[in-house]
């Protein structure tokens, strides 16, 4: 249950939390509202999961933003996604202050609204002006923590084996680039879901995000920077509506799933090299994925499997034409390519696109389902996959790129087997999963 207000800031911004906590006293004193920072962990705690339960409590989120805030690594990787996600799928309000002058219009911060005045930080005010503005957000607080819970329109429901979904809606980020890969605007949107209740003990779910049924040119145009010949002939493809992870597979939904009574195959409960319940699972091969499907639909009645080339080239595209469903441009900010070195985190930049799916460019590569062909001269035109009968040995289809690869690997229409085969496996690979023959709009 969410029920109390957790404050996030920097330890170098000590002083200010210590004039919060002040101001606040006369509410937390008759136990009006709870407030939760990391000075109540106690000695010898495991201060991480106290962290962890805090924010999964938190009802409302009170950031104290400067530049030793948003340069801090554990708020960037830890505190602020599940904070941000909680308030796009689960009603937590976010409440920020502005504490010093920062770089806080290039994060997502920007997009909900500051407490205050953003003419002047804090700490560019006369003490009895600070005063004033902090006795105001702590009236925020008092008013944000004890409004009634917001109806659970946005809230995905969770269904079990045999049930046929019910589909609700969900609000998220897209961004728009330019070439360079420079975000030149922002904008909310909505789509639908339903959630996959994968254990009741545990609270592992698998969001599965409603893709409407269209028709797409797949492929890349000659002009197209970074392309490859097997990106083409480019041609028309139509798909029928299905359902899609709107994250990679993670390695705490891949333990739950390889619990599950077995199919055709034994499954690592954990194989992956970087550890991490958010991460997304990695060093699995073609095989171990399917497996993965299919124990998933053996437990839940549904059809779960891997997408097609075309349905996976369509999911990401979004009804956009452009080497990224961004546009133009990539940039480090709205993916985890190059730049980085490791896989992280699922959903860990806040940005979907216009489907409401995320990580679609780079983190891990995805597997598909047809086998590989070297273009798509004879490839089907409606969607569905493309497979051969002597497939004993064919290589298997990938998407997306990963952390490890060039922007020009991450691209829409990017397609690579890595002459591994089906029964091989990397760091840099993983898969996400489609739901068929459930409701769809």
């Amino acid at each position: 249950m969410r029920d109390q207000i957790f404050i996030s800031y920097s330890h170098q911004d000590k002083d200010w939390l210590v004039r919060l906590q002040k101001m606040l006293k006369p509410l937390t004193r008759k136990q009006t509202i709870s407030v939760w920072d990391d000075t109540k962990i106690n000695v010898g705690s495991k201060w991480r999961e106290e962290i962890k339960r805090a924010l999964a409590s938190a009802k409302v989120a009170v950031l104290m933003v400067s530049d030793n805030f948003l340069a801090s690594e554990f708020i960037d990787k830890h505190e602020l996604p599940p904070l941000l996600a909680a308030a796009e799928t689960e009603g937590l309000k976010i409440i920020w202050i502005y504490l010093s002058y920062c770089l806080y219009e290039e994060t997502e911060i920007e997009a909900y609204q500051a407490a205050h005045n953003l003419s002047r930080p804090l700490d560019d005010l006369t003490t009895s002006q600070q005063n004033k503005v902090l006795r105001d957000i702590c009236q925020a607080i008092k008013k944000e923590s004890l409004a009634p819970p917001k109806p659970t329109v946005h809230q995905p429901l969770i269904v079990t084996k045999n049930e046929q979904p019910t589909l609700n809606n969900f609000e998220f980020s897209v961004v728009s680039t330019n070439a360079q890969g420079r975000e030149i605007s922002r904008r909310r949107q909505s789509a639908q879901q339903f959630t996959e209740n994968l254990d009741n003990d545990y609270g592992v779910q698998l969001e599965m995000v409603a893709i409407p049924r269209g028709i797409f040119t797949m492929g890349s145009p000659d002009s197209e920077a970074g392309r490859s010949d097997d990106e083409g002939p480019q041609h028309l493809v139509k798909i029928a509506p299905f359902f899609m992870g709107k994250y990679p597979v993670t390695q705490e939904q891949w333990l739950v799933v390889a619990e599950f009574p077995q199919v055709n195959r034994s499954l690592n409960p954990n194989p992956s090299y970087w550890k991490g319940s958010n991460l997304p699972v990695e060093r699995i091969s073609w095989y171990d994925a399917e497996e993965f499907c299919n124990r998933l639909s053996q437990q839940t009645g549904r059809e779960y499997r891997l997408p097609t080339e075309a349905e996976w080239e369509y999911a990401c595209r979004a009804e956009t034409t452009t080497p990224y469903h961004f546009g133009e441009g990539i940039s480090p900010e709205l993916a985890n390519y190059k730049n980085k070195e490791r896989a992280t985190p699922v959903g860990n930049f806040q940005v979907a696109n216009n489907f409401g799916l995320y990580d679609m460019h780079g983190n891990v590569w995805e597997w598909c389902t047809d086998h590989w062909h070297d273009n798509y001269e004879g490839a089907p035109l409606d969607g569905s996959a493309w497979l051969d009968s002597d497939n004993d040995d064919r290589f298997q289809a990938l998407r997306g790129g990963s952390w490890y690869n060039i922007p020009d690997d991450c691209r829409c229409a990017s397609r690579i087997n890595f002459d591994i085969g089906r029964d091989g496996f990397d760091v840099i690979i993983g898969f996400r999963v489609v739901c068929v023959g459930a409701r769809t709009p």
